[in-house]
């Protein structure tokens, strides 16, 4: 094998596209064509830092350690939900001997590695400060370049925040100031103010004071840029700014109240399709310059020859061009206006908020993900839901991890008919449910006369039946290691044996697994195969449990009630109390729990809707066994019997009907709403605040 481009790092899977799937091997010596920096600054790509960051709800610490997590994981910088990465800066410790060095470069000498995070291995101790203007951490830690990587050097005076943040726009910056000789009007769309100014500073640099120059940023923004040097700059930059929904470009169009189209107009929101505005904003002949690869080119191509719009359609070129020189410059025009920047979070209105839980890249797969009872209402869901609208396109292996009723299966499924195998075979296996001795027929199938008691015509194994689409290994960690090895050999050689059979069989199918046991321990006890583990682990997707979804809850509920109310021919609501209640609980079994729960709910209920009071039967029967409601007219309505035998009963059912009064009184505030709360008369509740000196 070639081992040139840093191919020596991949530690697993090797073959295994796309390279942003590999697992970097970020061990500290060095090849002799490598170098090692000691890292002092890293610039994250700007949609892997604001789910990230939005992910641990601007937590500073959950940040760091998530950022942290991903690295331990895979040994570089590559965020998998949104399949990006970021820059490095950092110090010459150790130059290889072997080490093409054209530039000169020496230990000492500051430099920033001009490509992906995403395919560079590195390790970070700490990380000190984050940086929410430009994206970035103050951080400790080394990072390992090979010979082919462009390396950037860097002055020692040199802003290195703006420029990291210049770099990772490649040659969008260069290419921007190429095009826009001889053009005179000029929108720039985006969701970030910062990256909306350099772009508009660079057009304002060649046009001077002649031409105009409108800003469209999307008022979803969490963060914007403030301080009187970024103010300065955006009225020296800008002649109109507007704050418009972009992903309504109809209506964005149409509040920019234009005379005239724009001649060029620049995209650079890191939003999936956000493309319609410029192209419906520039005029027939005009130029729309794409500055990531976030948007859809296809798309807008598309679309210009749907309206039959001749249009120049230039993309996000120049990645190997040599735009270090002009970014350099940039930076030097530039930095007196960032010195006092500052982000201010935007907070949003609960309609607004809900108008961007989800983007359009993933809204076909969130209609799809309620077909499959796949609820993610809370943000720990949604961001799961967006791994899986990412592992998806990618025919690459895949781990689902999570507890006991988690969703696991719902999730293989989802990830089976969003990808390119959807029309395929999908063959699922418990691999905890066969039995050891039949385990190797019923993967690899057997021949006519294999064994006593065979078939006569033979047997297809898993793997036949499912060449060209997906098996799903439920419950992998179960798998004997001898099996282990047997379907490390099918996925590295892409063949198989039968069982009593002598000629290969050839087999092309995608693996997703799933365990609620923790592989990497089962790794280090020897209870799982470390080659079998990177094969599979390509992508990791990490469930939370219920209890860590809490908002979710609501949406469950409701969705079990109308779906087993229909079942059992029975309409249940559900008071807020109760909901409120069902919120509270830890739900071990987690969702496959509360789906059980609902259903003895809505059968054992007695009233329209479910109470507080039936919830308590239901979740803890414990206390309420041995006794039973009296027949309304009987002594006091709604009165609790027990036998003289169940006196400790009796005292524990009546400090938790105290308990409960009170909590109902307390939280409705007059004794109506509260007996409505729990199931009971009004009269009840107030000789039971009597009875318990309430």
């Amino acid at each position: 094998m070639n081992m040139t481009y840093g191919l020596k790092r991949v530690a697993e899977p090797q073959y295994v596209l796309p390279t942003s799937a590999w697992k970097l091997d970020n061990s500290r010596n060095l090849y002799q064509d490598e170098l090692r920096i000691s890292i002092r600054r890293i610039h994250m790509e700007g949609t892997s830092f604001k789910q990230i960051c939005t992910e641990s709800n601007y937590n500073e610490e959950k940040i760091k350690q998530k950022i942290i997590d991903i690295i331990i994981r895979r040994g570089k910088l590559h965020n998998p939900v949104t399949d990006t990465g970021g820059l490095v800066l950092g110090t010459i410790e150790e130059i290889g001997s072997a080490f093409d060095n054209p530039q000169g470069l020496k230990v000492g000498d500051t430099v920033i590695c001009n490509a992906s995070l995403a395919s560079v291995p590195m390790y970070i101790a700490n990380i000190a400060t984050i940086d929410h203007v430009f994206n970035q951490l103050d951080a400790e830690g080394y990072a390992i370049l090979h010979d082919r990587v462009p390396i950037v050097k860097v002055e020692e005076d040199t802003p290195v925040n703006l420029l990291l943040f210049m770099l990772d726009e490649s040659g969008t910056l260069y290419r921007l100031d190429q095009l826009v000789n001889g053009q005179t009007k000029f929108l720039i769309v985006g969701n970030n103010m910062l990256t909306n100014l350099i772009f508009g500073y660079i057009i304002r640099r060649k046009i001077g004071k002649e031409g105009e120059i409108v800003c469209l940023l999307d008022k979803k923004t969490g963060m914007q840029v403030t301080g009187g040097g970024i103010d300065k700059l955006l009225a020296k930059v800008f002649d109109q700014m507007h704050f418009l929904n972009i992903l309504k470009p109809m209506d964005a169009v149409e509040r920019l109240e234009l005379s005239t189209q724009f001649d060029l107009s620049v995209n650079c929101a890191e939003i999936p399709g956000a493309e319609t505005i410029n192209i419906l904003a520039t005029k027939a002949g005009g130029t729309v310059l794409f500055a990531n690869l976030i948007n859809n080119l296809k798309l807008a191509l598309y679309i210009t020859e749907s309206i039959s719009k001749p249009l120049n359609v230039e993309n996000a070129e120049g990645y190997l061009e040599n735009y270090e020189r002009f970014d350099l410059e940039l930076v030097k025009e530039l930095a007196g206006y960032f010195e006092n920047a500052a982000v201010v979070k935007v907070d949003r209105t609960e309609k607004e908020e809900a108008e961007t839980a989800a983007s359009p890249y993933d809204r076909s797969l969130i209609e799809q993900s309620m077909l499959e009872d796949f609820i993610c209402v809370s943000r720990p869901m949604r961001n799961v839901l967006r791994e899986i609208a990412n592992v998806s396109k990618y025919d690459c292996n895949v781990i689902i991890f999570g507890d006991t009723g988690v969703g696991k299966e719902k999730v293989a499924n989802l990830i089976q008919k969003n990808s390119d195998r959807k029309m395929q075979p999908f063959v699922k296996i418990n691999c905890g449910a066969i039995s050891p001795n039949l385990i190797e027929s019923e993967f690899f199938g057997y021949e006519k006369g294999a064994f006593t008691g065979a078939n006569t015509g033979g047997k297809k194994g898993y793997f036949e039946i499912a060449n060209n689409g997906v098996m799903f290994l439920d419950e992998i960690g179960e798998l004997p290691l001898e099996m282990q090895a047997k379907l490390l050999r099918v996925i590295q050689d892409g063949e198989f044996y039968k069982v009593g059979g002598t000629s290969p069989i050839k087999t092309n199918v995608r693996i997703i697994s799933a365990t609620n046991r923790d592989l990497e321990k089962f790794v280090e006890e020897e209870k799982f195969r470390r080659d079998l583990y990177y094969r599979l682990n390509v992508v990791p997707i990490r469930i939370p449990n219920l209890s860590d979804r809490v908002d979710d809850i609501p949406a469950l509920v409701n969705h079990f009630l109308a779906k087993y109310g229909k079942k059992f021919g029975i309409a249940r609501g559900i008071t807020d109390s109760a909901m409120d209640y069902l919120k509270q609980l830890s739900w071990p079994g987690n969702i496959r729990e509360l789906e059980n729960s609902v259903q003895r709910l809505i059968i054992s209920a007695q009233g329209e809707d479910i109470t507080l009071l039936d919830v308590m039967h239901e979740t803890h029967s414990d206390l309420f066994k041995g006794a039973a409601f009296a027949a309304e007219g009987e002594e006091e309505e709604g009165a609790l019997h027990t036998t003289g035998a169940e006196l400790c009963l009796q005292e524990a059912v009546d400090d938790y009907e105290k308990g409960l009064i009170q909590y109902a009184c307390e939280k409705y505030g007059s004794t109506r709403k509260a007996a409505k709360a729990i199931g009971i008369s009004q009269t009840q509740l107030v000789r039971k605040k009597k009875k318990y000196n309430l």
